[in-house]
C-alpha cells in the first residue's frame, strides 16, 4: 500500500469517525463505528491508527493546517504587510478548525484532558510554526520560540472563543492580539514562564490572552 494511499484511508476514516463524535465523542466507540462504514477491518486501522483516537485527534486538527497550506499561497499574501499575513492566516486556520463546531468542541475537549495534552502542545506548536513559516518567519534564535508559543497560546484561546461566543467574537480577540504578536519581544519580558519551558507555562496565561491582556 502506498504513502498516497495510506493518507487517502486516513482522511477517509477520519472523516466518518467525525460524523460520530458529536454524539459519541472521540472514543475507540466511535472509530469502530467508522471503520465498519468504510469497510477496514482491524489490522487496516490498527495500521492507519496505532494509538486509536488520539491519531483521529491529530488527523482532523491537521485539517486546518491543510487549509493554510492550500489557501494561504505566496501570491496570496502577496503584498500584505506582516501584520495582514498574520491576521489571514490566524482566521484562515480558525475558520477551518471550527468549520463543523460540534466536531470541533468534542476534539478541542479531548485534547484538553490531562491525559492528552502532550499532544495537544505538540499540535498547537507545528499550527503555530506553519503560521510563521507562511508569514516569512525566517529566526532561528530564541525569537523562533517566542514567537511559537504567542501564536499557540492566541490559537487555543481563539478556538476557545468562537466555539463558545462565535466568529465576531474570535476576531475582535486575534484583533486584539495582533499587536502582542507584533510586538512579541515586550510581552515575551512581562510572561511568568520561559519559552524554553514549553507550553505547559503558557497554559496559566490563556484566560489572560483571551481578554488581550498581558500577564
Amino acid at each position: 500500500m502506498s504513502q498516497e494511499s495510506l493518507h487517502t484511508l486516513e482522511l477517509r476514516l477520519a472523516a466518518a469517525t467525525a460524523a460520530y463524535i458529536p454524539t459519541l465523542g472521540l472514543s475507540s466507540h466511535a472509530l469502530r463505528r467508522a471503520a465498519q462504514d468504510t469497510g477496514l477491518n482491524e489490522g487496516e486501522v490498527s495500521l492507519l491508527c496505532p494509538n486509536g483516537p488520539q491519531d483521529i485527534a491529530a488527523i482532523l486538527w491537521r485539517q486546518a493546517n491543510q487549509a493554510v497550506t492550500d489557501n494561504c499561497t505566496p501570491e496570496a499574501l502577496e503584498g500584505l504587510k506582516i501584520r495582514d499575513k498574520i491576521r489571514t492566516l490566524l482566521v484562515t486556520w480558525l475558520d477551518a478548525a471550527a468549520s463543523d463546531e460540534p466536531v470541533a468542541r468534542r476534539l478541542t475537549g479531548h485534547l484538553a484532558l490531562p491525559q492528552h495534552l502532550g499532544l495537544y502542545q505538540r499540535l498547537l506548536w507545528e499550527s503555530a510554526d506553519l503560521i510563521w513559516q507562511k508569514a516569512g518567519d525566517k529566526a532561528l534564535d530564541e525569537n523562533h520560540y517566542s514567537k511559537r508559543a504567542i501564536v499557540s497560546g492566541i490559537l487555543a484561546t481563539a478556538l476557545l472563543t468562537r466555539l463558545s461566543q462565535g466568529r465576531i467574537a474570535q476576531n475582535e480577540q486575534v484583533e486584539r492580539n495582533i499587536e502582542q504578536v507584533m510586538a512579541f519581544e515586550k510581552f515575551k519580558a512581562k510572561l511568568p514562564f520561559k519559552p524554553e519551558d514549553g507550553l505547559l507555562g503558557l497554559f496559566e496565561t490563556l484566560g489572560k490572552l483571551r481578554f488581550g491582556k498581558a500577564a
